[in-house]
């Protein structure tokens, strides 16, 4: 697992110095570099070419997580034109580093400042949104047919028993998609019930996967029923014809996808014209196909005919909306958040899965022979399950972009010796409890 995303980014560093060099022999290039799927880039690719017969673009595709060190990497002169992916903190990381180019030029003036509490650019005019990114949960219609389960209505009803083994998600520190989710669930729910929520849902995973795009495969293969996405992953499969469907639940946090041009560019030209492109009415009603499926941030573009039949409203979009989201506070601690996922639940996903089970299966028999000390024993051990070791202040604290690695793997240390800690007291409650209980 950890072995691939180095192989990617070398062979990204290849193809840009191969396609570098194509531009110094006269080939007018634009360079992108965008996390996103083959059908977007693709279909981009197709229209921009056509429209620009002069210019074309290529894509360099790898996680967003790797966009900073790949550019930072890279003198001025050697780096792509242009960013576009959907994680603000990407966009965040490159502006703290000034790598990124104001284009005031470049922004479309029917494409509103705000869509309800969405602030559209980035105040500064280095990064612009170009699509709209809402999150929630995917399901496979005849998966969960088949087993007699109903979608769920919100992240809640999602850590029910009724879904253990069903679920598939991917961690926060292999995904900028989980990210957002963990962290609207932090600040919708408060740092302590979210954890116990976050852990909950986790212990319902079937799997972790390595990658975002991993899970709706997943879920549209029926190899599992359903799992927290990005909305685009999700309605692409749907208006394609699979057999799956997806909801916003609250606490839901609804972000721009951006692009911006990069500093140091080879094709600063190029990457204006591919920034303006993508912002037009054309390249914004690209996003309503539905191989892509992605939500405009042109309004006029929901009026066209290419809108699919029950394509999400930007209304009903914005109303699941978490108004009080704080993109700042989530910068401040996603080090320790991504870590604190890894430790708490990546690296003991087996036991968590295991125990999670225990507690199902407790609670089944508890139920058919009421038993108040196995009850209470039983509620204990999910307290200790699925509580964190770190306070919000803690994790804001130690979770700065900055902070020393020394420090940091200190305190993941601490946080793994206390996680297994936990994870024995609650076997041991458990005994307890079960030896209470007849079966």
């Amino acid at each position: 697992m950890t072995g691939k995303w180095p192989r990617r980014a070398l062979a990204a560093g290849i193809l840009c110095a191969t396609l570098i060099a194509g531009v110094c022999r006269g080939e007018n290039v634009v360079l992108v570099a965008s996390p996103f799927p083959k059908e977007i880039l693709s279909a981009y690719k197709q229209a921009f070419d056509a429209q620009s017969p002069d210019t074309r673009v290529e894509f360099l595709n790898f996680p967003a997580t790797q966009i900073l060190a790949f550019v930072r990497g890279r003198p001025p002169g050697a780096r792509p034109d242009v960013f576009w992916g959907s994680s603000p903190e990407a966009f965040r990381a490159l502006q703290r580093e000034d790598l990124l180019e104001p284009s005031p030029d470049n922004t479309n003036p029917d494409i509103p400042t705000h869509i309800g509490r969405v602030r559209i650019n980035a105040a500064d005019g280095t990064t612009l949104g170009q699509a709209l990114s809402g999150y929630g949960i995917m399901w496979n219609t005849r998966y969960l047919a088949a087993r007699g389960l109903t979608p769920p209505e919100s992240w809640d009803e999602l850590a029910e028993a009724r879904y253990f083994g069903h679920v598939v998600m991917a961690p926060p520190s292999r995904s900028s998609t989980t990210h957002l989710i963990v962290e609207s669930i932090l600040q919708g729910k408060g740092w302590d019930a979210g954890w116990s929520l976050i852990m909950r849902l986790a212990g319902n995973a079937a799997t972790l996967t390595e990658r975002t795009f991993d899970v709706p495969n997943a879920i549209t293969r029926g190899r599992f029923g359903l799992g927290p996405v990005v909305d685009f992953l999700a309605l692409s499969g749907k208006y394609s014809g699979f057999p799956v469907d997806f909801r916003y639940p609250w606490p839901n946090v609804v972000t721009p996808a951006g692009i911006a041009r990069l500093r140091g560019a080879r094709n600063p030209e190029g990457g204006r014209a591919f920034v303006a492109f993508a912002l037009s009415d054309a390249g914004q009603r690209l996003l309503l196909r539905p191989e892509i499926s992605r939500l405009p941030v042109l309004p006029a573009a929901y009026a066209s005919a290419d809108r699919p039949s029950g394509f999400p409203d930007l209304s009903d979009v914005a109303r699941s909306n978490l108004p009080d989201y704080a993109p700042d506070l989530s910068a401040a601690r996603y080090r320790s958040v991504n870590a604190l996922f890894d430790q708490l639940i990546t690296f003991q996903h087996r036991d968590l899965v295991r125990i999670t089970g225990r507690m199902n299966a407790l609670e089944a028999r508890l139920a058919r022979t009421p038993n108040a000390a196995a009850a209470t024993l039983l509620d204990e051990a999910r307290q200790l399950a699925y509580r964190t070791p770190v306070t919000a202040a803690e994790a804001r604290a130690g979770g700065s972009p900055t902070d020393d690695g020394a420090r940091m793997a200190a305190r993941e240390a601490d946080w793994s010796r206390q996680r297994r800690r936990d994870l024995a007291e609650v076997d041991a409650r458990l005994e307890r409890a079960f030896a209470q209980v007849a079966p």
